[in-house]
């Protein structure tokens, strides 16, 4: 077998949630801090618009809508990845500053909840699981930036927490094309359906109003 085939999640609806990952100033807008770098986020408004049309499809759906975001309060919070990054972390995703703020334009509502976080996935030493198995959720669908790094180690561990995952293709990015492709293709072997039918499983959902 020269191409290993990719997952599809089961087409029976169940409760689920969209996860929004580090779709922040500093990662993505023009001024921020990685592009002053040279890593920059093409066609900004085409993924805008891709993740606003997952929020609404979740909104209709009465499903959470999560939005995560990289926040540090101090250097010390940074650990190793401050050794690695091409970006001075000591200056950026500052929490209070408009660098960790999500990029205008995004459709959030103020009881959305928003997960902070000082590592790549979304679920270490966070209560991101916890507030999903208080709602019940069962699949998750997650989209945001950047494809091969934050998003890629949410989805496993979404997998490994026993969650149904589908990688919105449409509404992640990468600084690297080559990068976020190899990413989608490794995660749909085994860890998550990787497709553009982030809308259409966020319309089958089946969540049920919370207590």
């Amino acid at each position: 077998m020269s191409e290993p085939p990719q997952r599809r999640l089961p087409d029976r609806g169940r409760p689920t949630a969209l996860i929004v990952i580090d779709v922040q100033n500093d990662y993505c807008h023009p001024l921020g801090r990685f592009a002053a770098a040279g890593l920059v986020v093409t066609d900004l408004d085409r993924l805008r618009a891709a993740v606003n049309a997952h929020v609404a499809a979740a909104r209709a759906a009465g499903a959470p809508v999560v939005w995560v975001t990289m926040v540090y309060d101090d250097v010390a919070d940074i650990g190793l990845l401050r050794e690695s990054s091409p970006v001075d972390l000591s200056l950026a995703l500052r929490r209070g500053e408009w660098g960790s703020q999500l990029l205008d334009g995004l459709d959030v509502a103020p009881t959305d909840p928003v997960v902070p976080k000082q590592r790549f996935s979304a679920f270490f030493a966070t209560d991101l699981d916890e507030f999903l198995r208080s709602q019940g959720i069962e699949r998750l669908v997650v989209c945001g930036v950047r494809t091969d790094v934050c998003v890629e180690s949410t989805v496993r561990d979404a997998f490994m927490r026993d969650y149904e995952v589908l990688l919105s293709s449409t509404a992640s990015a990468s600084y690297f094309p080559q990068l976020h492709a190899a990413s989608l293709r490794a995660l749909g072997v085994l860890f998550a359906e990787t497709s553009d039918r982030g809308v259409e499983v966020l319309n089958a959902a089946t969540n049920q109003p919370r207590r």
